[in-house]
C-alpha cells in the first residue's frame, strides 16, 4: 500500500509537471505570435518530434521544435482551454478561446485534426482590437477607388462581392467598405462568424451555433430588421447566395465575401450555385478580387533591374517595363533576414456595365466575360496591379509570381499606369 501511494504521488507530480510545462509553452507561444503579428499557429506532430510554425506575412516560418513526449500534454491543455472533448482523439474537432494580452483580447479559433502521428492543431488569431483601415488607405489605385465609390458603394441597392482565398484580407476590405458608408441616416445589420471589428452605430451579430444562433437562422431574421445595408460575412452555400440576391432585389444594398480566385470566378460560381443569370445580371453591381503580397523591407532595400527571366515569365518584351523603379530586400534583423516586412493588398475591380450584364445573360464563358471586361470595362487584373506595385518598389516580382493568378498576358507597364491613374 505504501509503495502504491508513493507511485501515485510520483505519477501525480509528473502529470502536474507536464501540465505546467504545457501551459507555459502555450502562453509563451501565443505571446510571441501576437507580438509578431502572426495569423496562424501550426502545431504538428511528426515521427520523432513536434514542430511549431507561425504563419507570418502569409508564409509559414519555423518557430520551435519540441520533443515528441510534449505533444500530447500540449494538445490536451489546448483542448481544455478551447472547450473541446479531451477524451476524444479519433475524430477531428474545433473550438475557440479568448487570450488576454496587455489589456486586449485575442480570439483564437482552434482546429484539431487527427493524423498518423497524433493530433495536429492550428490556431487562428483574430485580434479584436486591430485598427480599422480607412477605405482610402487599403491600397486601391486612385482611378479604381473613385470608380468603386461612385459606381458601387454610393448606389442605393445591389450586391457587392469581395472575393479571394482564405487569408487574402477580404474581411479588412469588407469592414473598410462598411465604415465608409456608415452614417446616422442608414441602418446597417450584419451576420458574421465571428465579428472581428466592432463599429459604433452598426447592429452586428456574431454567429453562435451552440445556442442555435446559426448563419441560416440569422439570415432569415436579418431582412425583418428594416435594414438599408445588409452585411453577410460570407456566402457559403446556395441559401446565403439566394438571400443576398433576394435582398438586393427588394432594394437593399448587400456587401459580402466569397471564396473565388478572381472577379469573373465570382460571377461564374454564382451561376454554378443555380442562381439564375438574369438575377445575377440585375443585382450584382461590383466584384473585388484581392490578394496580400509581402512588402519590400525599407531597411535593407536595394535597387533591382528586371532580368531576362523576369521578362519571359511575364510575357514581356524589352521596353515593356520602361520607367520601373524596382527594389529587393537583402535581408536584415528588422525583417528576420527575409527581405520582406509587412504586407499590402493587390486588387482587381470589376464594375458591371451593360456589355457585361448582357454577356452574363447569354451565359458566355469566363474567358469571353474576362475579354469583354478588359476591353470595355477597363478591368485591370490582379497580376497587372501586382506588376504596377512591383514597378514602384513596393513588392517584388518573386512575390507577384508566388501569390497572383496568371490568367491573361499582362499589358505593358505604361498602359497599366494609364488605366490605374498612377
Amino acid at each position: 500500500t505504501a509503495a502504491w501511494e508513493a507511485y501515485s504521488r510520483a505519477a501525480d507530480s509528473s502529470l502536474d509537471s507536464e501540465e505546467g510545462e504545457a501551459a507555459a509553452h502555450i502562453n509563451e507561444m501565443i505571446e510571441d505570435a501576437a507580438s509578431r503579428g502572426v495569423s496562424d499557429i501550426h502545431i504538428e506532430p511528426l515521427a520523432d518530434h513536434v514542430r511549431i510554425r507561425f504563419r507570418e506575412d502569409g508564409i509559414l516560418m519555423p518557430y520551435r521544435d519540441l520533443p515528441q513526449r510534449a505533444g500530447a500534454p500540449l494538445v490536451s491543455r489546448l483542448k481544455v482551454l478551447c472547450k473541446a472533448d479531451i477524451a476524444e482523439r479519433r475524430r477531428h474537432q474545433g473550438g475557440r478561446m479568448i487570450f488576454e494580452r496587455e489589456g486586449a483580447e485575442i480570439d483564437l479559433r482552434a482546429s484539431f485534426y487527427v493524423t498518423v502521428h497524433g493530433e495536429k492543431v492550428v490556431l487562428r488569431l483574430l485580434n479584436r482590437d486591430r485598427p480599422l483601415i480607412p477605405l482610402d488607405d487599403i491600397g486601391f489605385p486612385s482611378v479604381a477607388l473613385a470608380r468603386f465609390k461612385e459606381d458601387a458603394l454610393d448606389r442605393p441597392s445591389g450586391v457587392i462581392l469581395v472575393t479571394g482565398p482564405t487569408g487574402s484580407g477580404k474581411t479588412s476590405t469588407l469592414y473598410s467598405c462598411i465604415n465608409h458608408i456608415n452614417s446616422k441616416e442608414i441602418a446597417i445589420v450584419t451576420a458574421e462568424d465571428p465579428v472581428e471589428y466592432v463599429i459604433d452605430g452598426i447592429a452586428q451579430c456574431s454567429i453562435d451555433a451552440d445556442i442555435d444562433r446559426t448563419f441560416d437562422e440569422s439570415l432569415r431574421h436579418i431582412v425583418r430588421q428594416d435594414p438599408d445595408v445588409i452585411v453577410i460575412g460570407e456566402i457559403r452555400d446556395q441559401f446565403s447566395a439566394q438571400t443576398a440576391i433576394q435582398a438586393a432585389l427588394t432594394g437593399h444594398k448587400v456587401i459580402t465575401t466569397f471564396h473565388t480566385e478572381d472577379t469573373i470566378g465570382g460571377l461564374i460560381r454564382l451561376m454554378n450555385m443555380n442562381i439564375e443569370a438574369f438575377l445575377i445580371s440585375s443585382t450584382v453591381v461590383s466584384v473585388i478580387a484581392q490578394r496580400l503580397v509581402r512588402c519590400v523591407c525599407d531597411d535593407c532595400a536595394v535597387p533591382y533591374v528586371a532580368t531576362a527571366i523576369d521578362l519571359r515569365r511575364l510575357g514581356y518584351f524589352e521596353g515593356d517595363l520602361d520607367g520601373a523603379q524596382m527594389r529587393v530586400g537583402r535581408g536584415c534583423a528588422a525583417c528576420r533576414r527575409t527581405g520582406y516586412r509587412g504586407r499590402m493588398a493587390v486588387f482587381e475591380l470589376l464594375v458591371l456595365g451593360d456589355d457585361l450584364r448582357e454577356a452574363i445573360l447569354e451565359r458566355k464563358t469566363s474567358f469571353e466575360i474576362r475579354r469583354i471586361s478588359r476591353e470595355r470595362s477597363g478591368l485591370v487584373s490582379l497580376l497587372e496591379d501586382g506588376i504596377v506595385k512591383a514597378s514602384r518598389g513596393l513588392t517584388t516580382f518573386d512575390e507577384v509570381f508566388r501569390s497572383l493568378p496568371r490568367l491573361d498576358p499582362p499589358r505593358p507597364l505604361a498602359e497599366l499606369r494609364r488605366l490605374l491613374g498612377e
